[in-house]
């Protein structure tokens, strides 16, 4: 079925799989990726062609639609949300010409497309024929599933560009063995001397060849709104297992952990810091998205996006410590959802969306400062 005759919307898709995450959660994880059934089941019900042009037959959704789809699923599981948020490589054949779209959407209908922004490859250019691309590329979420797959390189004495390599091309290198995420399937990926013709080459930091408003976000706010719905979700599971848990744990004086002022507060808390992160973020990508209409947001806008991503992975951090502390050592268990997540948003937390380099630029540009604008 293609993506575009899809029946029911892309949140209802998403909220109906999420139903059934909690219970895959552990498989998810003793397998190291999702599973291939699930992976088909999402990719039916349209949800790593969220970004994918219409041209070639992707839904390509506004971003607070994107973000919903990604708290649902996040809130279900942390591993299968992040695979669909990183599963969205598909976007990228917005900066294709429309036949070199058409070519891969020919051989794989809805592809499945991930890869790394990293620019550690180097290409030697053939001429004609295109670029031979060698490198290695760690943290590749999901490439064991992929179609295809993008790696970032940088030419010789040239910025960097990225290249759309056939699966097949490249080698996956066993190396995710962490604390968290462990089921997002996160291994190196390495290509060697493979040829890529030009066309299925571009520059991320250009403009695409589409043009619809989702296309005309800069490389940094495009890729923040694929991030933005993930500590969402995996906050607002933080808060209900916490919920969960003191409502029927008891502490050494045998007083429901419910019924102690210390946990009350702490809820209520939690609760706020997680509603406050979601206003915030909707507010962000509303604006961001109502500008775009009309040509591209505004530097000042597309910061306080990344800041309000930034807030809400730093609420996400918060609120999983709080429960952790309250909830206790009956938590440390492998069974326990709660430290799972726990895990989980700890390395969420390293990738470079929510990292203190960009929370730095986001008080740069707020105070006037020059940033490059590709990165903001």
């Amino acid at each position: 079925m293609s993506v575009t005759t899809l029946e029911s919307s892309p949140v209802e898709e998403a909220v109906r799989l999420a139903a059934t995450l909690p219970g895959r959660a552990l498989e998810v994880e003793a397998g190291r990726t999702v599973p291939a059934d699930l992976v088909a089941e999402l990719r039916e019900a349209g949800l790593f062609s969220l970004m994918t042009p219409a041209s070639s037959g992707g839904l390509e959704t506004d971003p607070l639609t994107l973000v919903r789809v990604v708290e649902e699923l996040s809130r279900g599981d942390a591993a299968t949300g992040w695979t669909v948020l990183i599963g969205q490589g598909a976007g990228y054949l917005a900066w294709l010409d429309r036949d070199a779209a058409q070519e891969i959407t020919d051989s794989t209908p809805a592809p499945l497309i991930t890869g790394s922004m990293a620019p550690l490859g180097t290409a030697a250019d053939t001429g004609a024929d295109g670029i031979r691309l060698t490198g290695r590329w760690p943290y590749t979420s999901g490439c064991g599933l992929a179609d295809h797959l993008v790696a970032g390189y940088r030419p010789a004495g040239g910025a960097p560009r990225f290249a759309l390599l056939p699966s097949a091309a490249v080698t996956v290198h066993d190396t995710w063995h962490v604390a968290g995420l462990r089921g997002t399937g996160s291994h190196d990926m390495e290509a060697t001397d493979v040829l890529v013709p030009h066309r299925f080459t571009f520059d991320p930091f250009g403009p695409a060849r589409e043009e619809g408003p989702l296309y005309r976000l800069p490389y940094m706010t495009y890729l923040l709104v694929a991030m933005a719905g993930f500590p969402l979700g995996a906050a607002g599971r933080i808060v209900d297992e916490y919920r969960d848990i003191v409502l029927r744990k008891r502490n050494t004086e045998r007083t429901l952990l419910a019924e102690t002022p210390i946990v009350q507060a702490e809820i209520a808390r939690c609760d706020a810091a997680v509603g406050a992160a979601r206003a915030f973020v909707q507010e962000a990508v509303g604006q961001v998205w109502a500008e775009t209409q009309d040509g591209v947001a505004a530097r000042r806008t597309r910061a306080r996006l990344t800041g309000a991503v930034q807030h809400a992975m730093r609420v996400t951090l918060d609120v999983a410590d709080s429960a952790m502390r309250a909830c206790g050592a009956s938590q440390l268990y492998d069974r326990a959802p709660l430290q799972r997540y726990f895990r989980d948003v700890q390395t969420a937390a390293q990738h470079i969306a929510y990292g203190l380099e960009a929370q730095r630029r986001v008080g740069s540009v707020l105070l006037g400062q020059d940033v490059p604008d590709h990165l903001v």
